[in-house]
């Protein structure tokens, strides 16, 4: 009985559709489209959403973190390395309240788990932002000066498996500041910034022990395709500046130019040493290309040069590894990998093979280093 029931009620609903219809006309029920893997991860990441609400007081609270696992097998003639790294481990809170403001706190969590000690190793980032209108906003906590091309850009979106040799060498870690950022000056985007230069040895957390560095970037987009920016930081030399490097002024003349599949990044960079250490300058030139939605090929060639014999480090990954400590002053290296977005840069697999040298030195080296990774954030 019950089945016949809802057969009438079938066709009393496919009757009153198809007189409604009217004659000649079709009545098209769309298959529901099944959920790709992307769609299922994206359910999955979205339980990180604790809460989102249209509330005066807050509007969303929601778990953040990210994990960078690579192995890395670089040869040389001083030695040769191989292994794998939990490179990045990530986890922390963000929220949004009050409208425009946003919280974000990170900590780095241990990347070895076979040591001994705490989960939670040290704060990785913790900043309040304050975004009244579109014109500007302010950023104040631990923060990244975001000095250079490829280190103002996100671990998350960097699309070789490390940062080039001269940018590792010379930018500042995390620290302690406040950055306001202006948008569209007259078509120029603008930060200004001030640092602390000291951290506790702790949870690695800003404290005043040491002087200041300051920080100013502005960028214009000079055609639809390119966008050409200044970088600046600024280090008093203050001994106990531990967040910075041995460098008083860092200068990079920097643009990002995308044209349909093909994309290019450019980077000229000089810092001037202090405390001993030598001027150093570089250049950077990354093109990549996207093969498919999900395929793409990078290729990027650094150069550093020095004007002392050993102003350059080597890599401290993994050429620093494989050889030990090389210095010299001149350093070229050449890049080229493929990259694979299964859910774009949210789960990425990232393979690369570099050839760098350097000269100069009392000692000279070539290594070779073949990358493989994987790298997902929520």
């Amino acid at each position: 009985m019950k089945n016949l029931t809802a057969k009438l009620i079938g066709g009393f609903v496919l009757l009153t559709g198809l007189a409604y219809a009217g004659p000649g006309k079709e009545i098209v029920i769309e298959p529901e489209t099944p959920k790709t893997f992307c769609d299922h991860y994206g359910d999955v990441l979205g339980l990180a959403k604790l809460y989102e609400g249209d509330g005066p007081l807050i509007q969303e609270i929601k778990l953040i973190g990210r994990y960078h696992g690579q192995y890395h097998n670089t040869e040389s003639d001083l030695g040769d390395d191989s292994d794998w790294e939990n490179r990045r481990f990530r986890f922390g809170v963000g929220a949004t309240f009050l409208e425009n403001f946003e919280f974000e706190g990170q900590f780095n969590l241990k990347n070895d788990f076979s040591e001994s000690g705490r989960l939670f190793e040290t704060v990785e980032d913790l900043t309040i932002s304050w975004e009244p209108n579109d014109a500007w906003g302010i950023t104040v906590g631990k923060q990244k000066p975001k000095v250079t091309r490829e280190y103002s850009t996100s671990s998350k979106r960097i699309k070789t498996i490390e940062r080039s040799q001269l940018v590792n060498q010379i930018v500042p870690d995390q620290a302690g500041g406040i950055v306001l950022t202006l948008n569209d000056v007259a078509g120029f985007e603008i930060d200004l910034g001030g640092f602390t230069g000291d951290a506790g040895d702790d949870w690695d957390l800003p404290d005043f022990d040491g002087g200041y560095g300051l920080y100013a970037r502005i960028g214009r987009e000079i055609t639809e395709a390119t966008e050409v920016r200044f970088d600046y930081f600024y280090n008093d030399g203050d001994p106990n500046n531990g967040e910075f490097e041995d460098f008083g002024n860092i200068f990079s003349l920097n643009s990002s130019s995308d044209w349909d599949r093909m994309h290019l990044v450019t980077d000229l960079i000089y810092a001037t040493g202090i405390n001993g250490e030598a001027d150093n300058f570089g250049v950077v030139f990354m093109p990549y290309y996207d093969i498919t939605d999900k395929l793409e090929a990078v290729f990027r060639y650094t150069y550093s040069n020095s004007d002392r014999f050993n102003g350059l480090d080597e890599q401290s990954r993994y050429e620093d590894d494989a050889s030990g400590a090389i210095t010299g002053d001149a350093y070229n290296a050449f890049y080229l990998g493929l990259n694979y977005y299964i859910c774009g840069d949210k789960l990425k697999l990232m393979n690369g093979v570099e050839y760098a040298d350097m000269s100069g030195g009392a000692v000279e080296n070539d290594w070779w280093t073949f990358f493989t990774g994987v790298r997902m954030y929520f």
